[in-house]
């Protein structure tokens, strides 16, 4: 996060071309490391952790690779996670720049978000076969909650929207159901994990569950008051760049002056 504000920040301050082109290179890779380390650590939320008896646990880089028992934090099923958001970041990151752009790069981003989304769905029917094998009790507990389904509804319409969107002239809907595809997706996954926010890889009952390790009721209370204010902020400061944004960025008034 640190780098990935700091080469926005500096990168146009000298106008040396190899200064520029080494902060778009580190631009780059900080938000590949990030969309990495996201699937990761979202990997290790639906694995669970080596938690013992007493709510304790200590995770090595990794161990012998395997999603059971006493894991670290990378084996085949959090590398195959962080590998499918990884992807799905960059075919969403793509939807949008064939919205926002003209061009050449418009019509390079809109052949590689199609070929991305594709893979996207390859990668979906995988990941949700390997959450099959380390949890499968997640798609048992998914039946008798509506939010779940509904989640997956986001999915499927979200999906639709994508490819529908992308085919013609839909770059507006093609992102919001980028949007709504990934939104779908954490829903389905949080409503499925819930009451277990923590699972425990070496004995179930070692788990910890949101009723049983939540804070005092003053303290969610206060959660409670805050977290609609911020909510509220959030999305003001995202309607407010929408609306500055508005429109195709053209490449005729990027001046490229420094600042």
């Amino acid at each position: 996060l640190i780098l990935r504000g700091i080469s926005i920040e500096v990168g146009g301050h000298i106008g040396e071309p190899m200064w520029r082109t080494a902060w778009n290179f580190i631009f780059v890779v900080a938000n590949l490391l990030l969309a990495i380390l996201i699937g990761a650590a979202l990997g290790n939320i639906v694995r669970g952790v080596p938690l013992n008896a007493d709510g304790k646990f200590a995770l090595a880089f990794f161990t012998n690779f395997s999603p059971y028992g006493n894991v670290g934090i990378l084996d085949w099923f959090t590398v195959s996670v962080a590998v499918f958001m990884l992807v799905t970041f960059a075919a969403h990151g793509a939807t949008a720049l064939v919205l926002k752009t003209e061009g050449p790069v418009h019509d390079r981003s809109l052949r590689l978000a199609r070929r991305l989304w594709k893979i996207v769905l390859l990668l979906l029917a995988l990941v949700t076969f390997e959450t099959w094998r380390v949890r499968p009790e997640l798609f048992s507990g998914m039946t008798p909650k509506p939010i779940a389904w509904l989640g997956l509804v986001g999915v499927i319409i979200g999906a639709v929207m994508i490819f529908t969107g992308l085919r013609g002239k839909g770059e507006l809907r093609a992102v919001l159901g980028s949007s709504l595809f990934i939104a779908g997706l954490m829903i389905a996954g949080a409503a499925s994990v819930f009451p277990i926010m923590l699972h425990s890889t070496l004995a179930p009952e070692n788990s910890l569950s949101a009723y049983k390790n939540a804070a005092a009721g003053h303290g969610l209370v206060i959660a409670l008051i805050w977290w609609p204010i911020a909510f509220i902020l959030s999305i003001g400061y995202a309607l407010f760049i929408y609306r500055y944004y508005l429109g195709k960025v053209k490449a005729s008034e990027d001046t490229q002056n420094l600042y």
